[in-house]
């Protein structure tokens, strides 16, 4: 093993292959970088076979930080170790062992047939027989059906798998999202038992517990003191007593490098890619967005996994079925250098795409690809991590478990008001992880609370002050398709390959855009550009459909109806889209697209006004 870990690290580190550990890991204690050391240790001195091996995240964010981490590690061993999500992990049990799985039901009943193959299944229990030790991250956040999955789970392995669990209490913030705030009232706190307290409770199971103490993340006297001696504060219940948030928001504010600042003197624009804005909720990060004109990426839930530009600027006219390197190097130095650069060469997207789909003979099979792409899930190593254009990330709490960042801007709503002690807790955990993404510097601020809505969908939406108009969410996938930006139905071919050559021109850079209800596509809206010269694409009913609920809500249906133009609009440059080889939208598109599957898609992030008028 490399020199350099304490003897907590090492401990676990180099505890024997079937042993069964609970670890205590608070943030910054290096907790990721034990997990891949431990792996790694496992299969260098203990022979543990790479494929018997599973990882449990809690996000696809920290599933790819891991495996790259890991492949640091243990090399080419790394592609072999199953690591995924607890969706991913359930959604592999259910394809692989039931032929009538679908996704098309609730994910409750998703899950309830998974829990059924683990307990009753022989093929799955000869699956489950041959894995040596699976790691499970972020126990603290698994509640719910998701800790039902894995506590079946591990019930079902054999007593010679190890397991090692990784979990800080103190940062468990699932007991509800960052849409179901306490001051919201919208949705009451329901307790549940999280996974690591169903683990503690069974004797047979055998765990035993260790604790990761020492803080790498930062030097700094403040954040130290608030990783540290907050934390402690946080899981010592017999502090719980009402007031426990107010005296959480002084504290952090008293250890923060600045503090006593105010949203509405600062914005987006004055910060740089190396800063992390954190708001507590959805509306806030949205309405921080809106009025930023400046490139920035967003750190959200509900906007689906972001394909960088390149791919479609490449293989939009591409037919062949396979490509080979030189090919695809001259596709880049005529198409994407110096007009769309991403964060990398071709050098670097060229090994991307060998791993997806690359084959013996050094060419790219351009079919797999696409049907690698095209999945809900597609590989981690092309995905965006973040939705935007390389700027400062503003995003929830939430959405920014598990990540960090060199500086975080905590911006805290005044007045939060709670209905019971749990909810404060919970409340004061938030805020924990929140101030604990900093590396360098933490600034505490004060933002305006926005009382907001959800619809069934997930689209935010809020009435202004003045409740002349309604503020709405629009780019949440699902908004933009395909069709509605290359389909014969929605534009001419001509219409079609000018939008596509404007977007692009705008693949990496903010773009303003314009909204027009079409009654010729059953009153879906047009996207325009901002001088209205021409139409990009048509988004989905899927906006007007929760025009109307939003209506409903107001109980104006009857008497009003959606606007027919919407301004301020904003794009933040463009992404890909993909369709299969199978995919029964192809036959809907115009060529070239038809038959090469890929497609640019502007990256519309917005939360504009939504002035509904009356019926004459």
């Amino acid at each position: 093993m490399e020199s350099g870990w304490d003897a907590d690290q090492l401990r676990v580190i180099e505890e024997d292959m079937d042993i069964r550990l609970i670890v205590e890991a608070g943030p910054g204690t290096g907790k990721t970088a034990v997990a891949c050391a431990r792996l790694a240790y496992l299969i260098g001195e203990e022979d543990l076979e790479p494929s018997n091996t599973w990882m449990i995240s809690f996000t696809r964010t920290a599933v790819a930080e891991i495996r790259a981490r890991l492949h640091s590690y243990v090399g080419d061993a790394a592609f072999a170790i199953r690591i995924a999500t607890v969706d991913s992990h359930a959604w592999s049990i259910h394809s692989g062992h039931d032929s009538n799985a679908k996704l098309t039901r609730s994910y409750e009943e998703n899950i309830d047939r998974v829990i059924e193959l683990l307990q009753t299944d022989p093929d799955v229990a000869e699956e489950l027989s041959q894995i040596e030790h699976v790691v499970i991250d972020e126990a603290q956040d698994l509640v719910g059906r998701r800790a039902d999955l894995v506590e079946a789970l591990v019930n079902q392995l054999p007593q010679t798998c190890g397991i090692t669990v990784f979990a800080d209490e103190a940062q468990a913030i699932y007991g509800f999202s960052d849409d179901s705030v306490a001051r919201g009232k919208n949705i009451p706190f329901k307790a549940v038992l999280p996974l690591l307290g169903r683990l503690r409770a069974q004797n047979t199971l055998a765990f035993i517990t260790l604790s990761l103490k020492e803080i790498y993340r930062t030097s700094s006297p403040g954040l130290r003191k608030i990783f540290s001696e907050l934390r402690q504060d946080v899981l010592d219940t017999t502090r719980h007593r009402e007031g426990l948030h107010c005296a959480t928001v002084e504290r952090i504010s008293e250890l923060a490098d600045k503090s006593g600042l105010k949203w509405m003197d600062m914005e987006v624009g004055d910060f740089t890619s190396a800063d992390l804005l954190l708001f507590r909720t959805r509306a806030e990060v949205l309405m921080a967005s809106q009025f930023c004109k400046l490139p920035h990426r967003l750190r959200l839930s509900g906007y689906g996994v972001t394909l960088p530009a390149w791919l479609a600027i490449c293989f939009w006219d591409f037919f062949e079925p396979l490509l080979a390197e030189r090919w695809f190097f001259d596709l880049w130095a005529s198409r994407i250098e110096g007009k769309a650069t991403p964060q990398y060469g071709p050098a670097e997207a060229w090994q991307h795409l060998m791993r997806i789909a690359g084959r013996k003979d050094g060419s790219i099979d351009m079919l797999n690809l696409r049907r690698r792409l095209s999945q809900t899930r597609p590989p981690v190593e092309l995905t965006l991590p973040e939705y935007g254009l390389y700027g400062p990330i503003v995003g929830t709490i939430h959405a920014s478990k598990g990540r960090e960042a060199s500086s975080v801007v905590l911006l805290l709503p005044n007045g939060a008001e709670f209905d019971s002690i749990e909810e404060e807790a919970e409340e004061v955990r938030v805020l924990f992880v929140g101030a604990t993404r900093a590396r360098t510097s933490l600034t505490v601020a004060e933002c305006a609370a926005f009382r907001a809505s959800t619809l069934s969908s997930g689209r935010c939406h809020r009435s202004t002050r003045a409740g002349q108009s309604v503020m709405v969410e629009i780019g949440r996938e699902g908004d933009l398709t395909a069709r509605g930006l290359v389909g014969r139905s929605e534009l001419s071919a001509e219409d079609a390959l000018a939008a596509q050559s404007f977007l692009t021109q705008v693949a990496d850079v903010v773009t303003s855009y314009k909204l027009a209800a079409d009654p010729d596509l059953d009153w879906r809206y047009r996207i325009q550009t901002a001088s209205e010269t021409f139409c990009i694409g048509a988004l989905s009913r899927n906006l007007t459909y929760d025009l109307w609920d939003i209506l409903a809500h107001r109980k104006q249906k009857q008497s009003h109806r959606p606007p027919l133009r919407v301004n301020h609009v904003r794009g933040q440059g463009c992404a890909t889209v993909v369709l299969g080889p199978d995919d029964t939208d192809l036959g809907a598109l115009h060529q070239p697209w038809a038959s090469s599957g890929f497609v640019l898609m502007p990256r519309i992030v917005a939360f504009p006004p939504f002035y509904f008028s009356g019926r004459s």
